[in-house]
């Protein structure tokens, strides 16, 4: 091969090897600055989706065990004496349930409370908390602050375990619980966290985006924090409504089996199996979880 060829050569071949090592940084860059993936409204986004209902909303902070705590409430006129705290999964924020926060079913019923939990949303965005217990201690200064006499919970995926946790620790306080996609069984987590750990890796996590970065370190203990509330369930007297597609491939449909082999103590449990769907549920049948939700709260009459 001629000099100038070689030189040609080594151009092309360094030209491909910055192509081969820039395009996954830069695409992995794009994807971690894309605003969806944020998986957050602004205040005026949440505001402008409230606007055309007539609800009266509160979009504060407070500031529970040493966090931030944003959270959005709304009712249709004075504070009612029980209110339904929403919490959600990993990763989300409380926008994902606007549409149920707006509900005219739920609110001639009780008030409606979401919260962004620590790290997501509003709520100290990036900065994850890992302990399961620690959620529930910020669920339970929540229900606190809020100064309502009782209060529902309803949790999707991992808002699940954050509302048991709370349940069991405030029964009293703590009318009803509502489980949708909930992963609750240690059992069905999986056993092995090396592939999360590596997720964790220094250079690997400053390339995801936040809010999955955030999801991946809370993610990383579920199934130790899940064994240790294992022998606590029969501490839940309230009602219990179970809410599971059958074809979840992120949380299995066998946790509903689980809470009902383990709520054995529960006043009443209420079940709703989605045939062939997902872990989205939440969003897919929204009308259908409110009857269950309202059902729930009824049963407490």
């Amino acid at each position: 091969m001629s000099p100038h060829r070689k030189r040609r050569f080594r151009r092309w071949s360094l030209r491909i090897l910055l192509i081969v090592i820039l395009l996954p940084v830069i695409a992995l860059a794009i994807v971690r600055s894309a605003g969806w993936l944020r998986m957050r409204k602004t205040d005026r986004e949440i505001q402008a989706f409230l606007g055309p209902y007539q609800v009266n909303a509160v979009n504060d902070t407070l500031k529970l065990r040493g966090r931030d705590i944003v959270y959005l409430k709304t009712g249709k006129g004075e504070q009612k004496k029980s209110a339904l705290i929403l919490v959600h999964g990993s990763p989300g924020s409380l926008d994902a349930f606007l549409d149920y926060m707006v509900d005219t079913a739920l609110l001639s019923r009780v008030d409606i409370i979401a919260y962004d939990r620590p790290g997501f949303g509003n709520s100290a965005f990036g900065i994850a908390e890992p302990s399961l217990s620690a959620q529930a201690d910020i669920l339970i200064g929540l229900m606190k602050a809020m100064g309502y006499d009782s209060y529902w919970l309803a949790g999707h995926s991992y808002g699940a375990p954050v509302i048991v946790h709370a349940a069991i620790r405030e029964p009293r306080k703590v009318k009803g619980i509502c489980l949708i996609a909930g992963s609750v069984s240690p059992e069905l987590e999986p056993e092995s966290t090396v592939w999360r750990k590596w997720i964790d890796l220094p250079l690997v996590r400053d390339l995801l985006p936040v809010s999955m970065r955030v999801s991946n370190e809370e993610l990383m203990s579920i199934r130790q924090d899940l064994v240790m509330i294992e022998d606590d369930w029969d501490r839940l007297r309230m009602p219990v409504s179970v809410i599971h597609g059958t074809k979840d491939v992120l949380v299995p449909f066998e946790n509903m089996q689980y809470v009902l082999d383990k709520a054995t103590a529960a006043d009443t449990i209420f079940t709703k199996v989605f045939e062939g769907e997902s872990h989205f549920i939440l969003w897919t049948h929204e009308q259908q979880i409110v009857e269950e939700l309202v059902k729930l709260i009824d049963s407490g009459k």
